[in-house]
């Protein structure tokens, strides 16, 4: 088992990380350390699905450019960066000038670490990070991957298992972020299409779940929990 103090560059932030802006910041802190600006978490979606970057559990930085236009044809079923997280269980460098990825459609970088990981309730996750510098990525590539590892197992462990112990989907846990924004539940309704009902149905069910008797509480618990940043 990976120990955290083999990371012990990264400083007591590792360990202190307790809620999603903490573990961006690491992400973000080792993409940059290693020559890339860019950098994107996800769940590795089935055969027929590409990666959702809006969902609760993904964390990435990257311009809006490339989450619009480029998303399809770069994070899509068909995209070569997914088709390779798919396909492998090794960490690699990928030249996109060899393997096109859209991103060269707006100006993106010119090669990628991807870096599968998992869970230990055996979901698959994976790490990207994009930029120019590929032989500084091949020569270290190794390092960087046992220091993805050990920031996603803390990631695992404070973030990801502990929404599966309390019983939050992904609809709950969306519905306590517009609500700790200050959204009524009329917004809400809107902003997700759907109705007043259903998402005063669905704040009931996480008070109850997170054992709270009103909003503020389920908001606040949601927080010391690190459910919400």
């Amino acid at each position: 088992m990976l120990m955290l103090d083999a990371a012990v560059h990264l400083g007591p932030e590792l360990e202190l990380a307790v809620n999603r802006m903490d573990f961006f910041r690491l992400f973000k802190f080792l993409a940059s350390n290693h020559g890339c600006e860019y950098f994107g978490l996800a769940e590795i979606p089935g055969d027929e699905q590409g990666v959702n970057l809006r969902h609760i559990h993904a964390l990435h930085n990257f311009p809006d450019s490339w989450v619009g236009e480029a998303a399809t044809k770069t994070f899509g079923c068909g995209g070569p960066i997914v088709h390779q997280l798919k396909r492998s269980t090794a960490p690699v460098v990928m030249d996109l000038r060899q393997d096109p990825s859209g991103l060269d459609d707006v100006g993106g970088p010119e090669a990628a670490i991807i870096i599968p990981l998992h869970t230990a309730n055996r979901k698959r996750y994976g790490l990207v990070m994009f930029g120019d510098a590929e032989a500084r990525m091949s020569e270290n590539l190794a390092l960087i991957a046992l220091h993805a590892s050990l920031i996603f197992q803390r990631y695992f462990e404070v973030i990801l298992s502990l929404d599966s112990v309390c019983g939050l989907n992904d609809r709950e846990i969306q519905i306590v972020i517009w609500t700790s924004e200050g959204k009524t539940s009329v917004e809400i309704a809107i902003i997700l299409g759907l109705s007043e009902h259903t998402i005063n149905s669905y704040i009931a069910t996480v008070m109850r779940k997170l054992h709270v008797v009103n909003r503020v509480q389920m908001v606040a618990s949601a927080l010391r929990s690190g459910l919400i940043s």
